[in-house]
Formats: structure tokens, C-alpha cells, sequence
């Protein structure tokens, strides 16, 4: 399958290296509104950059798209009108009303169209997976999920993820935690109940260049999910180095689950009075950029061979999450941001 990149930026270059090391793909190419970027680093991958999306399409047969949040749902639609699969970056869009303009265009089409919740295909939320599907621990009561990252204390510069018009993707809650959101969705089989959910946002790190930054860098939710179990959320971009990493607690009534990206790619589980480890192998070994959590690199070649599985197998998505997935967490991610503001 070939698969084009649109946006050379650091996701895209993730996305290009995954297609590098996949199985059945070739990287055609990649697409940028600046020219030069894309030039740059087409010229360092050894494929070609493309100045004009005529030329690109008619290059590839599936698209990724790793552009900014705003410009995803124009990109995806065209993708789509022209027959090309789709991969497309999270937050799927800015809104609840493109994410839904994008379901539609993509069920009359005949394309795999899905969105990047890469964490997904991390080894240990897969692990996690098994345990809950075996049924190790019981009926869920609790879940709670974090994500915490230092970048509104490292990033010193104003960038377009700071200004008011992506409030509903590029803050913490809407960058980092509408991956959190998507994990309670497809790990518990359940629709976070926004009615219930208790929302606070912080923006800690206020301005920048004597800019003021309009998204929050911290956010909270506790809340219920349709499926039964509570839970609470963290998402943050000012936390401190000896905070960040992923966690997950799950507590059941049988027992309770414990990861920390911090120990490494194991989990904790417990059903009786002593904690057992369980180590995640990791599927090709890939080498995380400094400051990631572990198996991050992998997850994107995982994610690149669902996809073309899926692709290989006339649409049969599996668990991979698809345009209504992503449409569902916009819809919940939309109705938290705005709850958050209301207080």
C-alpha cells in the first residue's frame, strides 16, 4: 500500500518512520503547506516532497493526516472524495460537527477511514485488555487514567496550539486526555457519561512571550461511565519531571491493576494478598524519542499494520478505532472543555 504523509511536523515524521519499518507499505511521499519543511524532510527519509496535493494523490493509495487539528477535517474529506484511505491524526477534528461531517463522508465511501489513538496498540493497554476481558478482576468499580507531560514549562515559545482557536484540541484535556477518553471507551465498553462528570482546568503557565496562552495545560474530570464504573481523569502539560508518564489504576471487585509508565512496560496485578508482575514485551524494539513512554514507537507501526489489515480486509476495522470512534470522543471531549469554561 502507498501512503502518503500531509505535515511534516514531528507526528508526521513519526508517521513516516512507521511506514518505513511496516509490512506492505511503501512511503510515497509527504505534503506540506510550507514546501521547504517538507522538501527537508522528504529529502532525509529518501522519498519525494510534494508541492501540489493533485500530484500527491495521484501517488498514493492511502493518506495519513498530521497536520494541525483545524486543517484535519478538509484534508480527511478530500482524502475520502478521492478514493484514498485515511489515517487520521488525533484530535480527529475541532469540533463535534466536523468529526461528524467526517463519519458521514467516510460511511458512503468505499476506504478505511481511522483515527490515531496509537495508545491503543501499546502493550500493556492491550495486556490491560486481556486481564479485563478474562475477567481477573471482577466487576469494575474505579478507573483512573493520567497523562501528565512538562511541556508548557519547556515549550518557552507562543505557538498555534496556544492560541483561542484551538481551545478544544491543543490544551491538555483536548491533546493528551482525548487519548485518556478513547481508552475508557474501548477498555470498558462504555460512553463517559458527560452529565455526570465534574470538570476543572488550570492554566498554569498563563503566558508566554507576552503572549497569553488561551488553553488549559491541566485538566481533571471525575465521572461515571454508561458501563457502571467511575472514574477519574488527569490530563496535564505542566507537570514536574518526576510526575509524568502514564497511569492507570484499575480497582474491581475482585481484584485491582496497576501500570506506570515510569516502571517500565509491566503491570501490577492483584487478587489476593500479593501483587504479581507482568512483563510487556515489546513487539519490534523501536527506540522511543527522550521523554516518551515505553513501546510509543511501536504503537505507531501497530497501528500502521491494523490499518492496512484492515484495508487487505474489505473494511473489517476490528479494534481499531474508526471515524465513529473519534467522532464519540470529540463529542465527550467538546462537552467536558465546555463544562471546564462554564466554571
Amino acid at each position: 500500500m502507498r501512503v502518503g504523509i500531509i505535515g511534516a511536523g514531528g507526528i508526521g515524521r513519526t508517521h513516516a518512520q512507521a511506514v518505513l519499518v511496516g509490512e506492505g507499505t511503501t512511503l510515497a511521499g509527504l505534503y506540506d503547506v510550507d514546501s521547504s519543511r517538507a522538501a527537508s524532510v522528504a529529502d532525509n527519509l529518501g522519498v519525494p516532497a510534494f508541492a501540489l496535493l493533485d500530484e500527491f494523490y495521484d501517488a498514493v493509495d492511502a493518506v495519513v493526516v498530521a497536520s494541525p487539528n483545524r486543517t484535519h477535517a478538509s484534508y480527511a474529506c478530500e482524502a475520502i472524495d478521492r478514493g484514498r484511505h485515511v489515517l487520521c491524526e488525533k484530535p480527529m477534528a475541532v469540533s463535534a460537527e466536523e468529526t461528524a461531517a467526517m463519519r458521514d463522508r467516510a460511511a458512503g465511501a468505499p476506504v478505511v477511514c481511522c483515527v490515531g489513538f496509537n495508545y491503543r496498540c501499546l502493550g500493556v493497554v492491550q495486556e490491560i485488555r486481556r486481564q479485563l476481558d478474562d475477567g481477573v478482576l471482577g466487576r469494575v468499580l474505579h478507573v483512573d487514567l493520567a497523562f501528565r507531560r512538562g511541556s508548557a514549562l519547556t515549550r518557552k515559545t507562543f505557538t498555534w496550539r496556544d492560541n483561542a482557536g484551538e481551545r478544544f484540541t491543543s490544551g491538555a484535556l483536548g491533546d493528551l486526555g482525548v487519548h485518556l477518553i478513547d481508552l475508557l471507551h474501548h477498555l470498558f465498553d462504555g460512553q463517559v457519561d458527560t452529565g455526570d462528570c465534574q470538570v476543572g482546568l488550570r492554566t498554569k503557565v498563563a503566558a508566554k512571550e507576552g503572549r497569553r496562552v488561551h488553553v488549559d495545560d491541566h485538566a481533571f474530570v471525575s465521572g461515571r461511565l454508561t458501563s457502571g464504573p467511575h472514574f477519574t481523569l488527569t490530563a496535564s502539560k505542566s507537570s514536574t519531571p518526576e510526575d509524568v508518564g502514564f497511569r492507570v489504576s484499575v480497582t474491581g471487585s475482585h481484584g485491582e491493576l496497576l501500570h506506570h509508565s515510569q516502571d517500565g512496560p509491566v503491570l501490577h496485578v492483584r487478587t489476593g494478598v500479593e501483587w504479581e508482575t507482568v512483563k510487556v514485551l515489546d513487539t519490534l524494539g523501536l527506540e522511543d524519542p527522550p521523554g516518551e513512554i515505553p513501546g510509543w514507537a511501536d504503537s505507531f507501526v501497530a497501528q500502521l499494520h491494523n490499518w492496512t489489515a484492515a484495508v487487505a480486509g474489505a473494511g473489517r476495522l476490528g479494534t481499531l478505532p474508526g471515524f465513529d470512534d473519534g467522532h464519540r470522543a470529540q463529542q465527550v471531549l467538546d462537552e467536558l472543555l465546555r463544562k471546564g469554561a462554564a466554571r
